[in-house]
């Protein structure tokens, strides 16, 4: 418990040093002991950074099966699946979950309006653009008229 404690704190300080590779080395360290859903999370951020992009999916997808209230989790799962797998429905699914968890966060309002209009939903990606832009995100505004525009 304490050992498992102390390397996800080192895997941390690693991490926010710009050490993915040394930082991933302490949060596997940390799966094999105790897996939690911020090992599994911490782990995946740390692959993607190395550029393996499957295995932090599925870090990710871990994450929220163990805690499917990891916001997070979910936006990086939505736009790996959007971005590198062209799953758009995946995509879809995640960002809406994050959605859920974190109503007013408007940049995962933001990231869900792009996928939503690149899947030509426009009507939903009107409504997410809309309520990026009331929280304040300034971009949104800007697509949200080329949305409406279309």
């Amino acid at each position: 418990q304490q050992e498992a404690q102390e390397s996800m704190e080192q895997g941390t300080q690693e991490l926010s040093r710009g050490n993915p590779q040394s930082a991933l080395s302490h949060f596997n360290k940390v799966l094999t002991m105790r897996p939690t859903p911020d090992a599994h999370y911490n782990a995946g951020v740390c692959e993607y950074m190395m550029g393996q992009v499957d295995r932090a999916l599925e870090n990710w997808e871990k994450a929220v099966a163990m805690d499917p209230t990891q916001a997070d989790a979910h936006v990086n799962a939505g736009n790996v699946y959007f971005m590198n797998k062209k799953d758009i429905p995946k995509a879809v699914a995640h960002l809406k979950k994050a959605v859920e968890l974190a109503p007013r966060d408007s940049e995962i309002l933001f990231n869900l309006a792009c996928m939503y209009e690149a899947s030509d939903e426009l009507d939903s990606a009107i409504r997410m653009y809309d309520r990026a832009a009331g929280l304040g995100l300034e971009k949104a505004n800007t697509f949200l008229r080329n949305a409406m525009a279309k």
